[in-house]
């Protein structure tokens, strides 16, 4: 979309126009025929954004509670952080006076600071930047944000309380996990903000953690709905201990200054747990393991198990029921001993086609079993679980 086309988005023309596509509702396959009846009445280009709008309106419903009267572009709209995440992370702001949203983008961060204090949103992109303004008014906080167009590494920066920053981790629209292929660079945007200020920065879930190896602070890793989605590096006073994991939208976290060696592996027990991908990306398994007295099946692997049950957000909890051969007939011939017909054959750690071996135990039964393909002790087994607990 060219900054003219949202313009004309926003002129009487342009506001009739998103009515009437709404109207139609369109989706991806019916775009065409939409396109084509609103062309009759409206500018082809006016048309065709006015239908991408309403598409992409639609499809923000699932990060944001209110995108009636937003405006994204497709990339800005994959790359913007969900609502509860970042209203998780806005809250660390509070009581700070002036918060840096640098690469602001379309204002998904810039909407949760606005509840904490007054930000003041940079992106050099002028299209992106018009949308962040458009939709903080869409929403009641326009008096609470300043628009700066510019490059975060080259133009004078206001005085500010704090600073939250998200960069680009795209080139050429491909992912890039290494902090210093962002753009702005990681090391290159924190030199340019003064020491000690407090700063989070948006980080790709997947990074190498020994990048951040130079950057003092604090590493959490987020998951929602018990998926991981991004990592968040805080530095300053806004910094707690080196490793955390936190679930929203609970708002469960477990932290340590360091990670808690892992206790020796061993056979299970009555219980399997499978950690939160937050707890396994933080380097918290050690510490989960301490807490419920768990302890892992196989070297070098996140799942624990244990002989009496701890409820814990933090995991999966499995009732074990079987520990078996990982052959099609040793499995398929316990499943028909126990009644069991329908199953749901899953696999940690190995490489193993998943849908072939459901096929070959498929058998006939009234039961369920979930069956775990994983390691124990360095041997492939097959774990029957009887019930998932939490």
């Amino acid at each position: 979309m060219q900054l003219s086309t949202l313009d004309a988005l926003r002129s009487p023309t342009g506001q009739a126009a998103l009515l009437e596509a709404a109207t139609l509702a369109p989706d991806e396959a019916a775009y065409l025929r939409a396109h084509n009846r609103l062309t009759k009445r409206y500018p082809a280009d006016l048309a065709r954004a006015a239908i991408e709008t309403v598409l992409l309106r639609r499809k923000a419903a699932r990060k944001f509670i209110h995108p009636e009267g937003m405006f994204f572009t497709r990339e800005t709209l994959e790359q913007a952080t969900a609502e509860p995440i970042a209203r998780h992370r806005a809250a660390r702001f509070a009581g700070l006076g002036v918060v840096a949203d640098l690469c602001c983008g379309i204002g998904g961060d810039a909407l949760a600071l606005a509840s904490h204090a007054h930000v003041v949103a940079v992106d050099r992109d002028p299209l992106h930047l018009r949308m962040c303004g458009l939709n903080l008014e869409a929403l009641g906080l326009a008096d609470r944000a300043t628009l700066l167009e510019g490059d975060v590494l080259t133009m004078p920066l206001p005085p500010i309380d704090g600073a939250f920053i998200d960069p680009d981790r795209r080139t050429e629209g491909r992912r890039v996990l290494g902090v210093e292929r962002y753009a702005p660079p990681l090391s290159a945007v924190l030199a340019r903000l003064p020491a000690g200020l407090p700063v989070g920065v948006k980080l790709a879930p997947g990074l190498d953690r020994a990048e951040l190896t130079p950057h003092p602070g604090e590493v959490e890793f987020i998951s929602f709905e018990g998926e991981l989605r991004e990592a968040v590096l805080w530095s300053g006073p806004l910094a707690g201990p080196r490793h955390r994991a936190t679930l929203l939208p609970s708002g469960e976290t477990l932290f340590a200054p360091a990670p808690v060696p892992m206790p020796l592996a061993d056979e299970p027990g009555d219980y399997l747990y499978e950690p939160d991908p937050a707890v396994i990306r933080a380097d918290l398994v050690g510490l989960l393991a301490e807490r419920l007295d768990a302890w892992p099946i196989d070297d070098g692997f996140a799942l624990l198990s244990a002989s009496e049950l701890r409820a814990t957000p933090f995991a999966r909890v499995h009732l074990v029921e079987a520990t078996l051969p990982p052959r099609p007939k040793a499995v398929r011939e316990y499943l028909r001993e126990h009644d069991i017909g329908r199953v749901q054959v899953r696999r940690h750690g190995i490489e193993i086609d998943v849908a072939a071996f459901e096929r070959q135990v498929r058998t006939e039964g009234a039961g369920f079993r979930t069956v775990m393909l994983t390691r124990v002790l360095g041997r492939m087994v097959a774990l029957v679980l009887a019930a998932t607990i939490n």
